[in-house]
């Protein structure tokens, strides 16, 4: 979504953007696959029904993978209707596959490693410490703040590449997704203490920590955490038990000898 924002910045004074985004890419692609496709955000909601429409009038073969049904994405969601055409060209447009498997495979490819720490107390703390003067052994390292997308982020401590922060710095506050993508981009490695048991009474907390989670996954981002509960247990609530559900795939997978054997995407 973040390169689709910025393609659209490019050519905000033409007439329809997005019908123009659409022409670009059906020029260079005839088969598009977007992987874990969901919507969470009125903006996105907006931007993806016309640029699905965009690319299907182009030529373009879409494919999805999904945990969510089409007629359940972006369900209660604000000015919902406004994305129902999109809905209904994904039920128009593609064969909806159910696949009905008992065994999440990556769970298989887990090689638990030091990187999920919980209860997140004086002994995670510690062990934190330890990883962070591992990974900046020969790395002048700083203290204080840093400044992403012109606002400012308290950090407990960073070196070149690897950087540590308290999860209220990160979730708590005024921060988007264009936030976590340029911190995913800038540090390979991102330690992250006292992530607290969540629930319904903090949804834009929860919406940040999802969307943080997402973009460190996205580009490979290795990742060190000390928290309150396990993955499973991390969130109390129900209404966005769905979108939490992938976060705890991908905090558990962030734990595998597979994942932490990716290269960083930059």
């Amino acid at each position: 979504m973040l390169e689709l924002h910025q393609r659209l910045k490019l050519l905000h004074r033409q007439r329809d953007p997005l019908m123009q985004v659409g022409r670009e890419i059906g020029q260079d692609v005839a088969l598009l696959c977007l992987d874990e496709f969901f919507v969470s955000d009125i903006g996105d909601a907006m931007v993806l029904s016309q640029l699905l429409h965009g690319l299907a009038n182009n030529g373009v073969t879409l494919v999805f993978t999904s945990n969510t049904k089409p007629d359940q994405l972006y369900k209660d969601g604000f000015q919902r209707d406004r994305f129902l055409p999109a809905i209904g060209l994904i039920e128009d447009r593609t064969v909806v596959v159910h696949l009905d498997g008992n065994t999440d495979y990556r769970l298989e490819l887990l090689d638990r490693s030091d990187v999920y720490l919980t209860p997140d107390d004086a002994t995670a703390q510690s062990q934190m410490q330890s990883l962070f003067t591992h990974l900046v052994s020969t790395i002048p390292v700083t203290t204080g703040s840093i400044t992403v997308n012109d606002r400012r982020i308290r950090t407990r401590t960073h070196g070149e590449g690897v950087i540590w922060f308290e999860f209220s710095a990160l979730c708590e506050g005024p921060r988007s997704k264009a936030d976590y993508a340029e911190l995913s981009r800038s540090y390979h490695t991102i330690l992250i203490s006292g992530i607290p048991q969540l629930n319904d009474s903090q949804d834009g907390i929860v919406r940040r920590f999802i969307e943080l989670i997402d973009e460190l996954y996205d580009r490979r981002v290795k990742v060190i955490v000390s928290a309150e509960r396990c993955p499973e247990g991390l969130y109390s609530g129900n209404r966005l038990s769905a979108p939490f559900n992938r976060t705890i795939s991908r905090l558990n997978e962030f734990q595998s000898g597979a994942y932490l054997s990716l290269s960083h995407r930059p």
